[in-house]
């Protein structure tokens, strides 16, 4: 069967700004029926009219907070009632935050808007993306899950024991990502193949949510050096439009090329465990 997303449902999370944005709007410009998610109406409404007047491409909006497992289940029950197939999975929503803090659920705020967030929307709409006979999920990872450096901390995923140090966590949920697109690979492949990916240094927004001081002096000041969200998105939209690409090749990408990662987001111990522990935390 060949690969087109011409007339498939996509649906990318955070697409009210930067690299979220800029995947829906060129998705949209290739014929897809995108639908992006925003935690605020006002923000995914202008992304919405900024699309169309870009591109001349239509896109739809919903609201959708990750953080929140009941806003999840919500977005998921209206979108699963009005969708029967699901081509593109596109978790691009994040967020870093300088301080500890926690979501409405009790999970610390970073591991659960990064990962958990994403991990039981995925879930929740896994009959959807198996519907479409062949479908795509891409997470938007970082090199930064470099920072993890004793993996998974199974012990302290809350981080409670561990100081906090805002980039250590950060890596944290970004290692997860990658071990979550190999646990969809494994789950449910191969009808649904999963990738993850380093977007490099994008220049945007990103960092504002948890008033990280630090993340909003690189973006300001280190503006020239930073990729535009267009450049950000290229790997994403790639990844969710090559016609010819299998996880063979690899799952995790930058620059549209496989790329090295560490020997903990290779290690399948660390893919069972994380997908049973989240599948605990999100049920709870």
């Amino acid at each position: 069967m060949n690969w087109t997303v011409e007339n498939k449902n996509i649906l990318v999370t955070g697409g009210s700004s930067g690299i979220g944005q800029a995947t829906a709007a060129e998705l949209a410009s290739r014929g897809a029926n995108v639908t992006i998610t925003s935690r605020d109406a006002t923000r995914g409404a202008k992304a919405v009219s900024s699309i169309l007047r870009t591109t001349g491409a239509r896109v739809s909006v919903a609201i959708l907070d990750l953080a929140d497992f009941a806003s999840v289940r919500a977005f998921c029950e209206k979108y699963t009632s009005g969708t029967s197939e699901l081509a593109v999975l596109v978790n691009n929503a994040g967020g870093i935050f300088s301080s500890r803090r926690e979501t409405v659920d009790g999970h610390e705020m970073t591991f659960a808007t990064n990962h958990l967030g994403p991990f039981l929307l995925t879930s929740l709409l896994a009959e959807t993306l198996l519907a479409a006979a062949q479908a795509r999920v891409v997470n938007v990872s970082s090199v930064a899950h470099t920072s993890a450096k004793q993996g998974i901390l199974f012990d302290d995923i809350a981080w409670t024991d561990h100081k906090y140090k805002m980039m250590d966590v950060y890596g944290h949920s970004k290692l997860a990502n990658i071990l979550h697109a190999r646990g969809i690979n494994d789950h449910y492949g191969p009808s649904v193949s999963a990738f993850a990916l380093h977007p490099g240094i994008v220049a945007t927004s990103f960092g504002g949510r948890g008033g990280s001081r630090l993340v909003r002096m690189v973006m300001k000041f280190g503006g020239r050096r930073l990729r535009s969200a267009a450049e950000g998105a290229d790997t994403v939209v790639w990844l969710a439009t090559a016609e010819h690409i299998g996880t063979s090749e690899g799952i995790y990408f930058a620059d549209r090329a496989p790329e090295s990662s560490t020997r903990f987001a290779r290690d399948d111990e660390q893919m069972e465990r994380l997908w049973t522990v989240s599948e605990r935390l999100v049920s709870s």
